[in-house]
């Protein structure tokens, strides 16, 4: 070594030679998922906040902080089940779609998805238009209908559903 020249870090990873988020990604991923190369790439999404883009990646590949996952990892808990049903082991397909307690959201999800995908079959076969602030306002009047006429508490108020869905459930 030079005594004249500057010391200095150097980033292995990647040919340049200088640290970068995404070289550190998907080198975690390679090592991680070596055969699956699709794993390296994630959907981005720029109309939601960073931290919603880093909840579905996580939640797409198991690795929320649900209660089977701790205890995997060797914390130690009480139980492994769901602390809102109690029924059934808390996985992330529990605690995102399958629990019980969640159903209302599930179901507004569901109405969701089932929408979007008829809208979309709509504009590609009967060549229709559907603007975003007209599906948010589907989305909102057909959950309410198809919600409302299926729950236990009848006679639901619509201004009750806009501020507060929960009262469906109540």
């Amino acid at each position: 070594m030079n005594v004249d020249e500057d010391d200095g870090w150097s980033w292995k990873i990647c040919g340049f030679g200088i640290f970068s988020t995404n070289s550190l990604t998907k080198h975690i991923m390679r090592s991680c998922y070596p055969d699956n190369v699709s794993c390296i790439s994630t959907q981005k999404n720029l109309l939601v906040p960073k931290k919603v883009g880093i909840f579905v990646w996580r939640a797409r590949r198991d690795r929320l902080p649900v209660l089977l996952e701790l205890d995997k990892r060797g914390i130690d808990l009480h139980s492994v089940l769901c602390p809102l049903c109690d029924d059934e082991v808390e996985t992330v397909n529990h605690a995102l779609s399958s629990c019980k307690k969640a159903e209302i959201w599930q179901a507004m999800i569901w109405t969701s998805v089932y929408l979007i995908w008829k809208n979309r079959n709509n504009m590609i076969f009967k060549k229709s238009c559907w603007s975003p602030p007209v599906a948010l306002c589907d989305i909102q009047v057909v959950s309410f209908d198809w919600i409302g006429k299926r729950c236990k508490r009848k006679n639901i108020d619509w201004l009750d559903w806009l501020h507060n869905p929960r009262v469906l459930v109540l």
